[in-house]
């Protein structure tokens, strides 16, 4: 894993949330990372927006070491 993607990672765990309080974006990164870590699909779409935007910028870096193959679905466990 770069040290950009392990910094999204931190960035995603640090805003997540699964309690009943949470805020959108607080759920939302909690279910990225759940389905992350699970392989499961995940609704991006409906995720990204709810975001701010280092949440986004986090995001973004996974994706795209994720498809440069510098970062495997296999790391984020």
């Amino acid at each position: 894993m770069t040290p950009e993607s392990e910094q999204a990672l931190a960035t995603l765990r640090r805003m997540a949330r699964g309690h009943p309080g949470a805020s959108s974006g607080e759920r939302a990164a909690f279910e990225l990372l759940q389905n992350f870590q699970a392989g499961r699909p995940v609704n991006f779409a409906d995720c990204f927006v709810q975001l701010d935007g280092t949440g986004q910028r986090a995001v973004l870096q996974l994706l795209l070491d994720l498809r440069v193959g510098r970062t495997g679905l296999n790391e984020f466990g």
